[in-house]
């Protein structure tokens, strides 16, 4: 059976408060494309298809007018789960209705224990939990991490799993390991937003979503699709597509790219280069620059949009050196530090050697005994 593996679709996103509705339709239109060329039996979206938990009624559109395209036009079966930018409840109106055309949508704890079944694989759709969720489904005080809580989801599927079958796991959360960028939303903070991968050995296959770079994680049965666009110009140098998984012999999963419409590229250099001597290549591109010799042009960002039309963001070259800088001298120092450094601009008061103390025991002993 050869399946399509996509996910944080981001529908309704804006870059730099740029509408990229165009481009989500265009690129969903390739999806189309490929499904056709390769000859896809089933489709599997991995969380985030909207940006927002409350889409507008575009984005709500884009999505219909793919699904109705996948799904009524082409008979293709459809695999989704919700994200964390996804409304679940919203998200999940009409899904028993759904199923009986072959589209399933799993927005709840409950959904991830009945597995759909194609071709005698059975596939587990898990929706992003939060830990809270989890607490409340399993009357379980101790769920305070999305580990524990995606732990508690996975032993009850463990217990029903039948390993003469092919397994497939759906699901959207942050493997521990894996590469953020700046587009993902944080799911909580520190370390309790992870989950170890080795939760799902008994699994086959896992698609993921949640992370925007498909190679994420380095694992021979999880992967990440990606996003199927650059949602941040920290992706710039991210490959952007879909997965490709052939379950008819073994598990074979192949990445395959697509050009979108518009590029994001980050540009360097003078100003004068790129106004007088504009760079052909790029005027198509969704481009933040960070030049040097700006301080003597009167409202830069105008003459450069003449020539750039599609340019969301200029920096001076000068100022990003000294953030860098800050941010290196940040990572050198130790948490102790930064919360004394935190403390002492909030209060204008270091913290006592007591406080100091405590903040060490809290984080394990201090940096110098942090493992992964």
């Amino acid at each position: 059976m050869k399946l399509m593996h996509i996910g944080d679709l981001h529908i309704g996103r804006t870059l730099n408060q740029h509408s990229l509705l165009e481009d989500q339709s265009y690129i969903l239109g390739r999806i189309i494309e490929e499904i056709d060329r390769l000859h896809i039996e089933l489709l599997i979206i991995a969380g985030d298809i909207y940006d927002r938990s409350l889409p507008s009624k575009e984005a709500v559109l884009v999505f219909e007018q793919f699904i109705r395209a996948v799904n009524i036009d082409r008979n293709i079966p459809v695999l989704a789960v919700s994200g964390n930018h996804d409304g679940a409840e919203r998200l999940g109106y009409g899904k028993e209705w759904f199923k009986t055309h072959g589209f399933h949508i799993s927005t709840a704890i409950a959904d991830s224990f009945e597995p759909v079944v194609y071709d005698d694989i059975h596939f587990y759709l898990i929706p992003y939990i939060e830990p809270v969720e989890a607490r409340f489904y399993f009357e379980d005080d101790t769920i305070t991490s999305h580990g524990a809580a995606y732990s508690a989801v996975i032993s009850r599927i463990e217990a029903q799993l039948d390993m003469t079958k092919t397994n497939i796991a759906v699901s959207h959360l942050f493997i521990k390991g894996g590469d953020e960028s700046d587009s993902e939303r944080p799911l909580s903070l520190g370390a309790v937003e992870y989950v170890p991968k080795e939760l799902f050995n008994h699994f086959d296959y896992v698609a993921l979503g949640h992370l925007h770079h498909p190679f994420a994680v380095n694992s021979a049965t999880i992967s990440y699709s990606g996003s199927l666009l650059k949602y941040s110009f920290s992706e710039a140098d991210q490959p952007k597509g879909f997965r490709m998984i052939d379950t008819d012999d073994g598990i074979t999963n192949t990445f395959i790219p697509l050009k979108p419409i518009r590029d994001v590229k980050v540009l360097e250099g003078s100003f004068d280069d790129f106004y007088q001597q504009p760079a052909a290549a790029h005027q198509e591109d969704y481009l933040k620059m960070i030049l040097s010799d700006m301080r003597h042009v009167n409202d830069p960002m105008t003459k450069l949009k003449q020539v750039y039309p599609y340019l969301l963001e200029l920096r001076h070259a000068d100022e990003v050196k000294v953030q860098e800088t800050a941010a290196v001298k940040i990572i050198e120092q130790s948490d102790a530090d930064i919360m004394n450094l935190f403390a002492a601009a909030l209060t204008a008061e270091p913290l006592t050697k007591g406080q100091l103390t405590i903040i060490n025991r809290l984080h394990g002993g201090g940096d110098k005994h942090e493992t992964d």
